[in-house]
């Protein structure tokens, strides 16, 4: 069984390998799946660098990979809800770099019919992450307007949509290059933050500001843009210095978050959502490592996924 995997921390080049893994037996909770598309995520760059192994320790050589969509070849005798050739949407805790996975039957649902390879496995992690901020992390208190920063990235085009859906009112922000991308996803209002201050545009609007620019970068912005004893929700780093009174989070995995609640909301809406697909890339070693360089610079918005051939 082929799969890419991390023989150390380092440079994608350097560092990144094929090898070939005897498969895992299936037990009576689990479901095998021969995996036809999965994500490169941003966490899994992290996780290469080594900027997590301080709450992360890595074994070596260590299959990266977190979201992934395929078919289902085996399933214990504990897990009814899907069976052998189902299509199905795949969260697993690492591993789905690679032909299979074997993974706990809570970890996966049904794709819906209508939802392409590329977009199941691209949703999974941001879609987790969008969900479960606002279900669970906010809920009730999240209140009626919120600005999405980062607007245009996998994470916030989803927690516009789901937002959207709640009927709650959308600020948003992203780069003038995004701007029809985000604008039909149905935001109410929207300012390009390489053209105009979205914290003077909106101050003051907000009941709940969201942060979900790559490293954190809107943090002043937004606390303008908060309502004095509103809510601040960073996906990466909360502004060091909180100069507006509110309630401050750092949005993070969490075990009460759970992955079937969340893919399952994900397939009931799936006919709603969209999700932007930068690019497809062949099932070798050298599209993930192409996939990886690309994720360390300023890529355009969208999922980078690698697919196998039909």
């Amino acid at each position: 069984m082929k799969r890419f995997a991390l023989k150390d921390y380092g440079p994608a080049k350097e560092v990144l390998i094929e090898i070939d893994s005897e498969p895992r037996l299936v037990d009576e909770t689990h479901v095998r799946v021969e995996l036809v598309a999965f994500a490169i995520n941003p966490y899994d760059v992290a996780l290469r660098q080594g900027a997590m192994r301080d709450v992360r320790t890595l074994k070596f050589p260590y299959v990266l990979g977190n979201d992934g969509a395929g078919i289902v070849t085996e399933v214990g005798k504990k897990v009814t809800h899907v069976k052998s050739g189902d299509e199905v949407i795949v969260h697993a805790i690492g591993g789905t770099y690679g032909e299979e996975i074997v993974v706990p039957g809570k970890k996966i649902v049904k794709k819906p019919a209508m939802m392409s390879w590329e977009v199941a496995a691209g949703m999974v992690t941001p879609w987790l992450a969008a969900y479960h901020l606002v279900t669970h992390l906010l809920g009730e208190s999240i209140g009626e307007t919120v600005m999405v920063q980062g607007a245009s990235g996998a994470v916030g085009s989803l927690l516009v949509q789901f937002l959207k859906e709640q009927g709650k009112t959308v600020l948003a922000s992203a780069a003038k290059r995004n701007e029809s991308w985000v604008s039909q996803l149905g935001v109410d209002q929207f300012v390009a933050y390489d053209e105009a201050d979205a914290g003077k545009i909106f101050a003051d609007q907000a009941d709940t500001v969201i942060d979900a620019t790559k490293g954190g970068r809107a943090g002043e912005a937004g606390m303008q843009i908060m309502k004095t004893g509103g809510n601040f929700v960073a996906l990466n780093e909360l502004p060091k210095e909180q100069k507006k009174t509110g309630n401050y989070f750092s949005f993070g995995p969490a075990k009460e978050y759970l992955d079937f609640e969340a893919l399952t909301a994900l397939t009931k809406l799936a006919d709603k959502l969209q999700l932007k697909i930068a690019e497809v890339l062949p099932f070798t070693l050298a599209s993930v490592i192409e996939a990886h360089e690309k994720l360390e610079g300023h890529p355009a918005a969208g999922k980078i996924i690698i697919k196998k051939e039909k």
